[in-house]
């Protein structure tokens, strides 16, 4: 009988560790992986951020994977150690889909690098931010891309006009800041919506379409 036990005892403990030995050795070559991927990125110049990227809290990050999961972009993110890591910064978009599907809320979207990186407001589906009423699209939220930020105005637009329930004519429906890519969509989009606007610039054509 003790011996039936010891030896129940013994391969119950073998299977354990044989889960544990191949479940360190899968994360051992993810990170190895992961790692190769960082030092080519490093040697391309694809690893130091241009704009928008996330930012990891590694002491709050539980490396579920949800974030890399959820970017639809390739090898911005990775595994090192079962904590995430950045890979190929420069071709981070800022969607922010890692941030939303952060379960721990390790990521935030910062601009530049740590040291001269400045915290975002948070940007739901719609370009809302924290503050309602308050969107953002184009440069301001680090879209460097005129395509995207040509988008990113037209779409935020576009929300702000299903949000609107009550037109008056003696005030503005919406104020523009800058007359960027993004912020000449979202004049013409709120044109086409015949919403009371008014646009604002410093100069007389801004970001990317002044230079």
């Amino acid at each position: 009988m003790i011996l039936e036990e010891i030896l129940i005892y013994g391969i119950t403990l073998l299977i354990c560790a044989a889960v544990v030995y191949f479940y360190l050795r899968a994360i051992k070559k993810k990170s190895q992986a992961t790692e190769v991927k960082v030092n080519i990125a490093k040697e391309e110049g694809r690893f130091e951020p241009l704009s928008l990227h996330p930012h990891i809290d590694l002491s709050t990050c539980i490396g579920s994977g949800a974030c890399i999961a959820a970017c639809p972009e390739k090898d911005i993110l990775g595994l090192v150690n079962n904590k995430a890591t950045v890979i190929n910064a420069t071709s981070c978009v800022g969607h922010g889909a890692c941030f939303h599907a952060c379960p721990v809320e390790a990521i935030t979207l910062r601009i530049g690098t740590e040291t001269r990186g400045v915290e975002l407001p948070h940007v739901n589906q719609t370009y809302e931010t924290n503050i309602k009423g308050i969107y953002i699209a184009g440069e301001l939220g680090g879209m460097g891309l005129i395509k995207n930020s040509v988008e990113q105005g037209k779409q935020a637009m576009d929300n702000i006009n299903k949000s609107i329930t009550n037109k008056k004519d003696d005030i503005y429906d919406v104020v523009i800041i800058g007359a960027g890519p993004a912020g000449i969509s979202a004049t013409l989009t709120a044109k086409k919506h015949n919403l009371n606007f008014l646009t604002l610039e410093q100069d007389t054509l801004g970001g990317t379409v002044y230079s």
